[in-house]
């Protein structure tokens, strides 16, 4: 049992290293398909992340170290900012199980999964809630996604993860009417 666990571990490093001490191919993220729909006291914004985690991100993901997207969301009336929020959502890879965990700020979700591919799906997608006031009436949404810096304590290493989107940050924009409830 313990040496399948020192196997995984130890090929979770050793291909971590490979990618962070050699090329990398990196990933040229967008935000797709940018919505809202509200209620009389919420707004909930969603989209979806394109090309963001393709490459280099499995051997990220399997290193073990907590990896994070954060999504900044900013919301104006006019040159008045209204609202401003960040949600993160988080992967967690467990090497003794082989189980990837996904944590979604922002409507609370919880995605389990042995599969990379499925743990990139769910991550690519985003769905936020905000608490918003009737006299915001008409309202520019802006979202962007970042990646942070992280430590490999595997390498005692930091590493600013925006060089796997060529220091890109992906964001879109939408306009919102929100007199009436959708």
């Amino acid at each position: 049992m313990f040496e399948a666990f020192g196997s995984r571990v130890l090929a979770g490093v050793v291909s971590l290293s490979m990618l962070l001490f050699s090329s990398f191919k990196g990933n040229d993220p967008k935000m797709t398909n940018l919505g809202y729909r509200n209620s009389d006291s919420f707004l909930y914004v969603s989209g979806i992340m394109e090309n963001a985690f393709d490459n280099d991100f499995p051997t990220i993901f399997a290193s073990g170290t907590p990896i994070s997207v954060i999504y900044d969301l900013e919301i104006r009336q006019g040159n008045r900012i209204v609202a401003k929020n960040s949600f993160r959502h988080t992967v967690n890879y467990n090497p003794a199980t082989g189980i990837y965990e996904l944590r979604k700020d922002g409507r609370g979700d919880l995605f389990r999964s042995d599969s990379v591919q499925d743990i990139m799906r769910h991550l690519s997608s985003f769905d936020f809630g905000i608490p918003h006031q009737p006299s915001w009436a008409q309202v520019q949404i802006r979202i962007e996604a970042r990646l942070p810096v992280v430590h490999f304590d595997t390498m005692n290493k930091e590493v600013d993860l925006m060089v796997l989107w060529k220091y890109e940050k992906p964001s879109a924009r939408i306009h919102a009417d929100l007199r009436t409830p959708e």
